[in-house]
């Protein structure tokens, strides 16, 4: 899924997703935030019925990787976001994988982390070490997305984490 029109670099350099999505103007306080507390909330559903039915089962959630860089600035024309809205993504990927750990342990599933393993080879990086490939990929995956490499970089993680 590509990121909204409103997040694109605009010329005042400002966070105008956040401004859209976190506002006081937008009549609720932080619009992602309740999505990710009702994602959250149906996972837990979710869960609870994989349990139900399946009580001896190994559950593992898989959380989101490093999609844009820890510090903020461009990734030029493959994502042309605004820096601030560059962190309020990153942040808001960190706010859906800090709710995807506390279900898993709420539900005695496993997590399995992403993100650390990924960081460093975000949509921004040279595409020779990226993870995900930018709104304009340079490899076969869609836009936003895991690449091969992204892909085998978090099947690593998934199998270290059956290891466990």
């Amino acid at each position: 899924m590509s990121p909204p029109v409103c997040c694109f670099r605009d010329i005042s350099d400002k966070a105008p997703c956040k401004e859209k999505y976190s506002s006081s103007n937008s009549g609720d306080a932080d619009q992602v935030a309740q999505k990710i507390r009702a994602t959250g909330d149906r996972l837990a559903q979710t869960l609870g019925e994989i349990r139900r039915r399946a009580p001896e089962a190994s559950v593992y959630i898989v959380g989101y990787p490093a999609i844009l860089p820890a510090k903020g600035g461009e990734c030029g024309n493959d994502l042309p976001l605004a820096p601030g809205d560059m962190t309020f993504l990153r942040q808001k990927t960190q706010q859906l994988n800090a709710m995807l750990t506390e279900r898993a342990k709420a539900a005695k599933a496993t997590y399995v982390d992403t993100f650390a393993p990924s960081t460093g080879h975000d949509a921004c990086s040279p595409s020779a070490t990226r993870w995900v490939e930018p709104l304009r990929p340079s490899s076969p995956a869609a836009a936003v997305h895991p690449n091969e490499r992204g892909e085998r970089g978090m099947a690593t993680a998934v199998l270290h984490a059956l290891k466990d």
